[in-house]
């Protein structure tokens, strides 16, 4: 009773790994956190990479004459209130 270990998470005679299950375990949770800050940050850039694309797209529109200058500032306005 008094010699078993320190709980689940000590030594004792039913072979448990104790410390070493802890340990991994903390390990795992700790890979999977950094993945899923991996991707929300690649989601967040993406997004952002989007929305550039199409300020840009509507310049070289502009640029090219391909629509008006109260065209171009309707379109830049409803897309600068959409971000």
């Amino acid at each position: 009773m008094f010699c078993g270990g320190f709980g689940p998470y000590g030594f004792n005679s039913s072979g448990s790994l104790g410390f070493g299950w802890m340990f991994l375990s903390m390990g795992f949770r700790l890979l999977i956190f950094i993945g899923l800050v991996f991707l929300a940050v690649r989601l967040f850039k993406s997004y952002t990479n989007k929305s550039n694309d199409v300020m840009r797209i509507l310049n070289e529109k502009f640029a090219s004459g391909e629509i008006s200058e109260e065209e171009y500032l309707k379109r830049k306005t409803v897309l600068s209130q959409k971000n």
